[in-house]
C-alpha cells in the first residue's frame, strides 16, 4: 500500500503518527463509561487511515464506510473522536517562525482559498468576487524554498487580502521582517512588483522595473508550491461539506500534517 499517496504521510511518519495517538489514548484513566462494550470494529491503524484518507481525498462518509465494511454513524464517530487525537499529537508541530524572523530571512506571504458550500451563514459574507464563489481565505507564510511556515486562521472569502493580512494577525507578525507579496497588499511592507503608472511621468514599466518583476516572480513561486502543498489534501481544495463552524479546526489539524509531513521540528526548516 502506498501509504504516502493515500494517507498524505509515507509509512514511517503514519507510524510515528500513530504511535503519539496510542501514548496519548493509554494515558488517559479508565472510567466506568469508557470500560467494556462492544469491541471495536476497526483496528487504531485502521480507523488512523480511515480518517486521513477523508482528509486527504475529501471523501463523503457513506463512501468511506463502505471501503471499510462498516456503517455510516461508525465512521463519523471515529472522524469525531480521531481528530481532536491528531491535533494533540501533532500540537507541537508549527515551525518555529520567530527564529526566521530573527534571522532575517526573507518570507513571502500570500492568500489561498477553501471553497465552502451556499449556505445560510456564508451566503453573503463567505462570497468573493475574486474567486467567483463561496469560499473562506486564509493567509500562508512559506520560505524561499517553499516550505511553509505559518497557515492563519480563515476569514470570510469577500474579505481582501490586504484586510486578511491584517485581521489575522500575520502583518503584525511580520513587522519590521522583509517579505514578498502580490499587489493585493499595496499599502503593507511587503515588497511587491511595481506596476503601470507607479513612476510619475512614466505610463510604461521602465527596464529596472521589468527586471525587477522578473525577479520577484521568481521567488513568489515558492509561495504557490506551498500553497499546491497544503491543496493536496482534498478538504481544503474541494468544496467543504463537514460543519462549517468547524471547517476552522479542520485548517489547523491539515496544517499541523503538513508540517508534520514536511518534517519541520522546531527551529528545523
Amino acid at each position: 500500500m502506498d501509504y504516502k499517496y493515500i494517507t498524505g504521510l509515507p509509512l514511517p511518519k503514519f507510524m510515528e503518527l500513530q504511535d503519539r495517538i496510542a501514548q496519548i489514548l493509554d494515558g488517559r484513566p479508565r472510567t466506568p463509561e469508557t470500560a467494556g462494550g462492544r469491541p471495536v470494529a476497526l483496528s487504531l491503524h485502521e480507523q488512523l487511515r480511515l480518517v486521513l484518507e477523508i482528509l486527504r481525498f475529501n471523501l463523503r462518509q457513506a463512501y468511506a464506510a463502505a471501503k471499510y465494511g462498516v456503517s455510516q454513524p461508525t465512521v463519523s464517530r471515529i472522524y469525531r473522536r480521531f481528530m481532536p487525537l491528531i491535533s494533540q499529537a501533532l500540537s507541537f508541530e508549527a515551525p518555529e517562525i520567530h527564529a526566521a524572523l530573527a534571522k532575517g530571512e526573507s518570507l513571502i506571504v500570500d492568500g489561498t482559498d477553501v471553497p465552502v458550500r451556499k449556505h445560510k451563514p456564508a451566503i453573503r459574507t463567505h462570497y468573493s468576487g475574486k474567486k467567483k464563489r463561496h469560499c473562506v481565505s486564509v493567509q500562508v507564510i512559506t520560505t524561499l524554498g517553499g516550505r511553509a511556515l505559518h497557515v492563519s486562521e480563515p476569514v470570510p472569502g469577500r474579505i481582501h487580502d490586504r484586510n486578511a493580512l491584517s485581521s489575522t494577525g500575520v502583518e503584525k507578525l511580520l513587522a519590521g521582517s522583509p517579505y514578498l507579496a502580490d499587489l493585493g497588499y499595496q499599502g503593507t511592507g511587503a515588497m511587491i512588483p511595481y506596476k503601470k503608472g507607479h513612476r510619475p511621468g512614466a505610463g510604461e514599466l521602465i527596464e529596472h522595473d521589468k527586471v525587477f518583476n522578473k525577479q520577484l516572480s521568481k521567488y513568489r513561486a515558492s509561495v504557490e508550491r506551498g500553497n499546491s502543498h497544503l491543496k493536496n489534501w482534498k478538504i481544503l481544495s474541494e468544496i467543504y461539506r463537514g460543519v462549517f463552524h468547524e471547517l476552522p479546526v479542520v485548517i489547523r489539524i491539515v496544517s499541523r500534517l503538513e508540517f508534520f509531513r514536511d518534517n519541520v521540528l522546531g527551529t528545523r526548516y
